[in-house]
């Protein structure tokens, strides 16, 4: 290799080293950036040649990728719109509501909301319920799977199922009248008059009401009994009930009814409500004296707004609402390409699909479980490495240094060569 050789060797090789230090520069800026994912060089041979002798010699060229597939650490932030992805996959974004935009991938899942106003009216006062959706800091929608009114979802690999993920604040959840009330109580033995205990149920309207049951002793562990319910008003209503009677064996286990179960019917100006009393779990011990209950459950529930909304570890939505009822909104898909390295990163943690990446799949996560996972109340950290960056830019800026210094040799052997002339 000739010295033109040599001064084109030494160039090459700064440019390149130039380019190594972009690559760190750009990373120790980014360290604290949510799901930034490290740009690393790759150094490779280059086969070059000088003119006009037209000899090969090797020199030095760059080859940049991005370390997609290293997880960065996950932080615990205990906010209820943050989410981590644990593995593979991104979330699927796009630049308008409609899905009209350009699809774009990200794992930065600090998520946020932004006011619309939706074209139904769910709580009936006349006015269109206003909205949340949710999108990433850079205002791009974030797309899922919307729940069906059973809380299932129907997970179609294709972006066309998808649909921005919005909420509204209006939301409501109807009622639902008490089918089921179950006791788990003790009757004592010791008390051979009436005991009696308030059960609360809810009715075809959505309101709140109590059920009194009484219990009278007829000796010899038989029991009758009495029941009475209120209406909204204050004022009584008939009560029938099937059987009549409780009875228990000598250890003060339930014998009658066998299946534990009473036929309650409350009746009022709404009409007749059934519903189930369950008493299998009633005993009859001499303990204080008195009807100690132990545990009320009934499957009923008031009519409540949505108070909160957060995510579970399988990317779902959940809404919580006032009543103590929660319901499955919307769940998040997760994509994954063949190749994630060669996907073009953009400004705003986000990329965009490429040939070389590959095919995208969709993947619900929960059923069934992956290696992937939704960490809730956590953001994944970038995957910079600081230790390792300013190794690597010491490294860099000696070879970068060494290199300038071939150039200034090879220069000051030119110039000698020059001398020889005079």
């Amino acid at each position: 290799m000739s010295l033109q050789g040599t001064f084109n060797t030494a160039v090459q090789a700064m440019n390149a080293q130039s380019q190594a230090l972009s690559n760190i520069s750009t990373n120790i800026a980014n360290t604290n950036t949510t799901a930034y994912k490290a740009s690393d060089t790759h150094f490779q041979t280059l086969l070059n040649h000088t003119q006009p002798v037209d000899k090969s010699f090797f020199t030095v060229n760059t080859f940049d990728y991005r370390q997609v597939d290293k997880q960065g650490t996950i932080s615990t932030t205990n906010r209820s719109l943050d989410l981590a992805i644990n593995g593979r996959g991104f979330l699927v974004t796009n630049t308008q509501a409609d899905g009209s935009g350009v699809w774009q991938y990200t794992r930065d899942g600090a998520l946020f909301g932004k006011a619309t106003t939706l074209d139904v009216d769910t709580d009936g006062n006349g006015a269109n319920d206003q909205g949340t959706r949710l999108t990433t800091a850079d205002g791009s929608y974030i797309y899922g799977w919307a729940a069906h009114d059973d809380g299932m979802f129907n997970q179609v690999n294709d972006l066309k199922a998808l649909v921005p993920v919005t909420y509204s604040t209006d939301s409501i959840f109807p009622s639902k009248a008490t089918n089921l009330i179950t006791l788990r109580a003790n009757i004592s033995a010791a008390n051979e008059g009436r005991q009696n205990v308030s059960l609360p149920f809810v009715d075809q309207e959505g309101n709140s009401r109590s059920l009194s049951v009484g219990f009278t002793s007829n000796q010899d562990g038989n029991w009758t009994l009495d029941m009475a319910a209120n209406d909204t008003n204050n004022q009584p209503v008939q009560v029938t009930f099937d059987p009549p009677n409780l009875s228990f064996n000598g250890t003060g286990n339930l014998v009658t009814p066998a299946d534990g179960l009473l036929n309650v019917t409350v009746s009022d100006v709404n009409g007749p409500q059934s519903f189930t009393l369950e008493v299998k779990n009633v005993t009859q011990f001499a303990d204080n004296g008195a009807l100690t209950v132990n545990n009320v459950d009934q499957d009923g529930y008031i009519q409540g707004r949505l108070q909160k909304v957060y995510f579970n570890d399988s990317g779902v939505l959940i809404g919580s609402y006032t009543n103590g009822e929660v319901k499955n909104l919307f769940k998040l898909p997760v994509a994954t390409f063949a190749a994630d390295g060669n996907l073009e990163a953009k400004p705003g943690n986000i990329f965009v699909q490429t040939s070389e990446a590959g095919a995208m799949q969709l993947n619900g996560l929960g059923q069934p479980q992956g290696t992937t996972q939704i960490v809730a109340g956590a953001l994944e950290q970038s995957n910079v490495d600081l230790a390792d960056q300013f190794s690597k830019m010491i490294v860099t800026q000696r070879a970068y240094s060494s290199a300038a210094k071939v150039l200034t040799t090879a220069d000051e052997m030119t110039q000698a060569a020059r001398d020889l002339k005079r």
